[in-house]
C-alpha cells in the first residue's frame, strides 16, 4: 500500500495492489465538507475505470491478480481527510467460489449446503503458532453479482457455543439476516446485523444461517465479514467447559500469560472460572473488562488448605488491586453473565517475583519434605527476587542430583544489602549441619536451602540477583597404598633428638630449685582460679533461677569471667553448645537455664579489634525466640544485639535471656574488621524444647 504521493499536477492519496484473484470493493468518504479532485483509478491488467467525486467514490466488482488501483486529488487534500474501505482478498480468506443458495431452505430439507466450519485452537484468548492465529476466525468474501442475488451460508456449531460475527464491510445496501432451521420450522433471528461485532448462542435443536442481500437495483455487490466460534465444550483446554468452582486441575500460571479470555452463553447458568496461581504476600492489578453490562465477577483468595476468602466488590465488578496474604495459593475468579457475552482478564504484577514464582518466597524452611511454594534454584542460571517491605529473608530450594555430591558456590551478580547463605540439609533428620556464606561447599545428594537475609532497614525495598555456579560432581579421593620405610631413620631421629635436649637438660639440672618451687605456686594459682570460676558459676546460676535478679551481681561476674584464663572458663563450664574459631574471633556459647532459656556467650579477639559489632540471632528452623534481657546492658532491637567495639586481645561475655517456645537458635556475629566487613557464623546451633 502505498500512500501521499504527489506529481506536477496531482496527489496520489493511495495506492493498492490486488494479490489475490476475486471480489474487490472500496469505498472512499470525504470527511471534510468536499474533497475538491478526488478521483478513483483502477487499472484491470489493461481495462480501466476511472471515477471522480468531491464527496465519496465507490466501487465493486472483480479483479485479477495485480491490478491497480489507486486514489488521487488535485487539491490539499491528504490521506486523513478521507475514510477508506476496502474488501480485498488474501492467501486466508475464503472466497465464494459458485453462487450460493438464494434463501434458506426449507425444513426437512436435508442437502449438502455450503457450511462454513471453524474452531479456535487457542487456550483462553492465548495463541503460541501462527497457525492457531490465523484460525481462529475466518474471513469470508462473497459477492452478490446483481439486484436479485441473496446468500445463504449454513454455520456449523453446537448447542452453546458462541458465534461472533464482525469486521462486516460493503455497501450501504447490504443487510445481513440470522436464521434458526429445524426439521420443522425456520425462525428469523437478526433482520439486520448493525453492530461492529455481533455475538449469537449456537441454538440447542436447530441449525444457524445467515442470509446476505441488498436492497439496490443495480450493479455487483462484494460484501467482507469475520466469523469466529468459541467452542464451550472445550473452553478449558482439558476438553471440557469453564465451570463454578474451578475443577480443571491445577491453576493458570504466569508462565502460561497474564492475560485470559472466554465467553459465556446466555443459556449458561452456571458461568465460567479461571483460578491463577498467586502465592503467598504478593501483590497486583486486576483490569476485567466484558463485553456488555450484564456481567458479575466474584474474586476468592484459597489457600493451601483449599478454604476460600471473598474479597470482590457486592456490585460484582473488579477490584483496582488484589494482595494476598501468607498463606495465599491461587486467586479464583467467577463471572457470571445473564446474557452472552466476551469476558477479558488481565492481571498485572505489582511487586517483583521472587525466582520463578508468582508469590514470595518463604521465611523458613521446610519441615519434611518442600512442596511447590519454595522456587528451586536451578545451578548455573540467574535469578532475581526483592524483600520487600517487611520482607526480612527467603528461602529457596536446592536440588543435588549428583549421587556423589555437587560443588557450588554463590556468585553475587548485583551487589544488594543481603547476606547468603548456602545450607547443607540432613536427608534423614531434617537438621542444618553445613553452612556457606557463599563460598565452595560440597552439598550431597538431596534438597537443600539457600537462605538470602536483609542487611539494610526493614522499610527498604531490596532487590537482588544471584547464581549458583556448578563446579561439577565430588569426586572422592583415592587413597594409595604406601610402604612405611620409617624405620630406616629409627637411630638417625634418636641420635638427633638427644644433641638437641642435652643442652636443655643442662639447663634444667643448675635451675631446678627455681622450677620446683615455681611449679608449687602455679598448682596453687590454678586451684585458686578454678575456685573463683566455680563461684562465678554458682553465682550466675543463681540469679538466674531467682525471680528478683540483681543485675550488678550478674554484671560483675561477666567482668570476671572476662578477666578469667580462656581455657580455664571452658574447664568449668564445660563443653559450649556453639563454638566457632577464626583468625580473628573465637566463639562460644552454653546453655545455663533450660528453664528461662538463658545463654551464656563469650567472644575472644585475636590481633584485631572489631568495629561496630553486632550479634545476629537467626531461626534457620521452626519458630522465632524473643530477646527480653542482655547483661551487661547492651542496646538490642528485634533479634540484633549492638555490641559496638571489641578492643584486640580481650574477652566479652554477655548473658542473652530469651522468650518464647521451641525454637533452633543459630548465631551470627558481624562487624569491621580492618575497616572491612567480617561475619562469623557458627555452624551448629542450639536446639530448645
Amino acid at each position: 500500500m502505498n500512500v501521499s504521493g504527489q506529481n506536477e499536477e496531482e496527489v496520489l492519496l493511495f495506492e493498492e495492489e490486488n494479490t489475490v484473484n476475486g471480489p474487490f470493493w472500496i469505498s472512499a468518504s470525504c470527511l471534510k465538507i468536499s474533497c475538491p479532485g478526488l478521483s478513483l483509478e483502477i487499472d484491470d491488467n489493461g481495462d480501466e475505470y476511472y471515477s471522480e467525486d468531491n464527496h465519496k467514490l465507490e466501487w465493486g466488482g472483480i479483479l485479477g491478480e495485480g491490478a491497480l488501483v489507486s486514489l488521487f486529488s488535485s487539491s490539499e487534500i491528504n490521506i486523513d481527510d478521507v475514510k477508506i474501505e476496502i474488501i480485498m482478498a488474501n492467501n486466508y480468506s475464503e472466497i465464494e467460489g459458485s453462487d450460493l443458495i438464494d434463501s434458506i431452505p426449507s425444513p426437512g430439507n436435508q442437502e449438502n449446503y455450503y457450511t462454513i466450519i471453524t474452531e479456535d485452537y487457542c487456550f483462553l484468548g492465548n495463541c503460541h503458532l501462527f497457525t492457531e492465529v490465523n484460525n481462529r476466525e475466518i474471513e469470508f468474501i462473497g459477492i452478490l453479482e446483481n439486484h436479485s442475488d441473496k446468500d445463504s451460508i449454513k454455520i456449523f456449531g453446537e448447542p452453546g457455543d458462541v458465534i461472533i460475527i464482525s469486521e462486516i464491510k460493503g455497501n450501504d445496501d447490504l443487510r445481513i439476516e440470522v436464521w434458526h432451521r429445524n426439521t420443522s420450522t425456520k425462525e428469523l433471528v437478526a433482520n439486520d446485523l448493525i453492530q461492529s461485532e455481533n455475538l449469537f448462542e449456537y441454538p440447542e435443536e436447530s441449525e444457524l444461517w445467515i442470509r446476505i442481500v441488498s436492497s439496490s437495483t443495480e450493479g455487483i455487490h462484494p460484501y467482507n465479514f469475520e466469523l469466529y466460534r468459541n467452542n464451550q465444550s472445550k473452553e478449558s483446554g482439558d476438553g471440557l467447559e469453564l465451570q463454578i468452582p474451578w475443577n480443571h486441575g491445577e491453576p493458570l500460571s504466569h508462565e502460561e500469560s497474564w492475560q485470559y479470555e472466554s465467553y459465556i452463553s446466555k443459556s449458561d447458568e452456571n458461568g465460567d472460572s479461571i483460578q491463577f496461581k498467586m502465592g503467598a504476600d504478593m501483590k497486583m492489578s486486576i483490569f476485567c473488562s466484558a463485553s456488555s453490562e450484564e456481567v458479575n465477577f466474584e474474586f476468592y483468595l484459597i489457600n493451601y488448605f483449599g478454604d476460600k476468602e471473598k474479597i470482590s466488590f457486592e456490585d460484582g465488578l473488579c477490584p483496582d488491586i488484589v494482595e494476598s496474604n501468607g498463606d495465599t495459593y491461587s486467586l479464583e475468579i467467577w463471572i457470571k453473565s445473564s446474557e452472552t457475552i466476551r469476558w477479558n482478564v488481565s492481571f498485572f504484577p505489582l511487586r517483583p517475583l521472587d525466582g520463578t514464582k508468582f508469590s514470595d518466597a518463604p521465611e523458613s524452611k521446610w519441615i519434611d519434605v518442600p512442596d511447590e511454594r519454595w522456587d528451586e534454584v536451578n545451578l548455573d542460571s540467574e535469578i532475581s527476587g526483592s524483600l520487600h517491605s517487611g520482607d526480612n529473608i527467603d528461602i529457596f530450594l536446592i536440588r543435588i542430583f549428583d549421587n556423589n555430591g555437587s560443588i557450588i558456590f554463590l556468585d553475587e551478580i548485583i551487589k544488594s544489602e543481603v547476606n547468603y547463605t548456602i545450607q547443607e540439609i540432613n536427608q534423614d533428620s531434617g537438621t542444618l549441619v553445613n553452612t556457606s556464606n557463599g563460598q565452595v561447599i560440597v552439598l550431597p545428594y538431596g534438597n537443600h536451602s539457600l537462605r538470602i537475609e536483609r542487611r539494610a532497614a526493614i522499610e527498604v525495598e531490596i532487590e537482588y540477583t544471584f547464581k549458583l555456579e556448578y563446579l561439577g560432581e565430588y569426586e572422592t579421593p583415592q587413597i594409595e597404598d604406601y610402604e612405611d620405610l620409617s624405620w630406616m631413620f629409627n637411630n638417625f631421629y634418636i641420635l638427633i633428638g638427644f644433641l638437641m635436649l642435652s643442652p636443655l637438660m643442662i639447663v634444667l639440672f643448675w635451675n631446678r630449685g627455681i622450677i620446683l618451687q615455681r611449679g608449687d605456686f602455679s598448682i596453687e594459682m590454678q586451684m585458686h582460679e578454678r575456685k573463683k570460676l566455680i563461684r562465678i558459676r554458682e553465682r550466675i546460676s543463681k540469679q538466674m533461677n531467682e525471680n528478683d535478679r540483681k543485675e550488678g551481681i550478674i554484671d560483675s561476674a561477666l567482668m570476671q569471667l572476662g578477666e578469667s584464663p580462656w581455657s580455664s572458663i571452658n574447664e568449668i563450664w564445660g563443653r559450649p553448645e556453639l563454638s566457632h574459631m577464626t583468625e580473628e574471633i573465637e566463639i562460644c556459647a552454653w546453655r545455663i537455664s533450660d528453664i528461662n532459656k538463658n545463654i551464656l556467650l563469650g567472644l575472644k579477639t585475636s590481633e584485631w579489634e572489631w568495629g561496630m559489632a553486632s550479634i545476629k540471632l537467626n531461626y534457620p528452623e521452626g519458630s522465632k525466640l524473643t530477646i527480653i534481657d542482655v547483661s551487661p546492658n547492651y542496646i538490642s532491637k528485634e533479634d540484633e544485639i549492638f555490641l559496638d567495639k571489641l578492643p584486640k586481645k580481650s574477652q566479652v561475655f554477655l548473658r542473652i535471656s530469651l522468650d518464647g517456645k521451641s525454637a533452633n537458635l543459630a548465631l551470627e556475629l558481624s562487624g569491621l574488621v580492618d575497616g572491612k566487613p567480617m561475619a562469623a557464623t557458627p555452624n551448629k546451633i542450639i536446639e530448645w524444647n
